[in-house]
């Protein structure tokens, strides 16, 4: 009897354990610029939120294979959560998702390094696309009092317009 069982059991089992190749995709994603976000929605909403307020929009456009993306990514987050003058989009540009609708909108060099900052007013209207090499310090940080200049003239929240 616990033959036949065994036999039944490595029948049913091995199977299924043998078969079960199936991918498992990652309950949480730890990407800083997420290929698998709609640009069009964030650049949207985050257009939609500054209307009223006057504050622009920064959008970053980079991706984890960029040293020089990630490392702006820790400067730009702490600064925006610390000021909220105005709206961040991150926008992907890697093999998974190269966002080119997006680029070709926001009308985004492919010639320049990565990240490239652009910067939008209330309206959508483009103020300045830059890339970030003029702000490093050394081959491995950015230049903070340089990052700050460049908040300070582009990002400032505008409380004297109406």
């Amino acid at each position: 009897m616990k033959r036949l069982l065994l036999i039944i059991l490595l029948v049913i089992v091995a199977p299924k354990i043998s078969f079960s190749q199936e991918v498992k995709k990652p309950g949480y994603n730890k990407y800083l610029f997420n290929p698998y976000t709609d640009a069009e929605r964030s650049l949207n909403n985050a257009l939609t939120k500054v209307q009223s307020s006057h504050r622009h929009v920064l959008v970053v456009v980079g991706g984890d294979w960029s040293y020089w993306s990630r490392v702006f990514w820790g400067h730009i987050t702490r600064n925006y959560y610390n000021n909220k003058n105005y709206e961040l989009v991150l926008v992907n540009f890697s093999p998974v998702n190269k966002n080119e609708a997006i680029r070709e909108k926001l009308h985004v060099p492919k010639d320049r390094g990565y990240p490239i900052l652009v910067v939008l007013d209330e309206q959508g209207n483009n103020l300045i696309t830059t890339d970030t090499d003029d702000m490093k310090l050394n081959i491995r940080a950015y230049d903070e009092s340089l990052l700050d200049m460049f908040t300070e003239k582009w990002l400032t929240y505008k409380t004297d317009l109406k």
